[in-house]
């Protein structure tokens, strides 16, 4: 299986675009990996109609923050704290539950200039956790 990721790229940055590749490449090893933090910087998307556009292809979904994408700022696609940026997560996530997901979810994170990178993978698991309750999605551990 190859899972198209929506990227911090022009060239596939929207579910619709990763859809008009999939109608020429019709084959059900070809999925979609949606990174909500790139999807939701990218001023052009509607990002709950995004994620319902491409639910029956999503296979998992990336957790990241970033910085939207402006006339005069390229956007931030790392090294964004969480909360720190533009995306609702507790939005995407209800869109995602309200649609069946039930996939797995990553946090994409980087930890090369961290002073305690454990402690900010807590953090983040911290910071997601009850958004993720409070769309709907019981968590384990």
């Amino acid at each position: 299986m190859l899972a198209i990721e929506i990227m911090d790229d022009s060239f596939m940055s929207s579910i619709s675009k990763y859809l008009e590749i999939r109608a020429q490449i019709d084959s059900p090893w070809l999925q979609l990996y949606p990174d909500i933090g790139n999807l939701s910087a990218w001023p052009e998307n509607n990002v709950g109609q995004e994620l319902e556009l491409g639910i029956a292809h999503t296979v998992a979904v990336h957790l990241k923050d970033t910085v939207a994408v402006s006339a005069n700022f390229p956007g931030k696609f790392k090294n964004v704290p969480f909360g720190m940026g533009c995306v609702d997560f507790v939005g995407c996530l209800r869109t995602l539950k309200r649609n069946g997901y039930a996939g797995g979810f990553l946090i994409e994170m980087w930890s090369e200039t961290a002073e305690n990178p454990h402690q900010e993978i807590q953090d983040a698991v911290d910071f997601l956790r009850p958004k993720m309750k409070e769309a709907g999605y019981d968590i384990v551990g």
